[in-house]
């Protein structure tokens, strides 16, 4: 849908509001899950994918990544990814501690009902050096 990262809730509603412009070219709302073949390519930091629940038939997204437990952070819920360890002959009894990935994604998911129900999703994927280094544009500074 766009690249860029979304700091604010005032971010997301921007951007909600940009997919549903007639404008030349909008943001476009996805209207289905990304294919396996697809992730690789699309998933990336800067990655923001919208789309209305009803229009695109998904009430959750799936990327085939592995994250951590969400955490709520304003009024987004943020995931970090994790590193897939396969087990060990050593692992079958113990506990396995999950470890976040160095350089791993950060998720970011938002969702919303608007006054006519529609229920609309954003998921954004950023690295904090990314936005540290302020590869990625917020939103709200986008002149479009």
């Amino acid at each position: 849908t766009y690249r860029g990262h979304i700091k604010t809730s005032t971010d997301a509603i921007l951007l909600l509001a940009a997919c549903d412009l007639p404008a030349s070219p909008p943001p476009r709302r996805i209207h289905r899950r990304l294919l396996e073949s697809e992730r690789a390519d699309l998933i990336q930091p800067g990655s923001i994918f919208v789309w209305d629940e009803k229009e695109a038939g998904m009430r959750r997204w799936t990327d085939g990544k592995c994250w951590s437990a969400s955490r709520v952070s304003g009024c987004f819920l943020t995931y970090r990814e994790l590193e897939v360890r396969k087990r060990s002959a050593h692992d079958i009894n113990g506990p396995r501690a999950n470890q976040y990935k160095v350089e791993g994604l950060i998720k970011q998911s938002f969702s919303m009902t608007t006054t006519s129900g529609r229920k609309l999703h954003i998921v954004s994927y950023y690295t904090k050096r990314d936005v540290r280094e302020g590869r990625l544009r917020r939103v709200s500074e986008d002149p479009r």
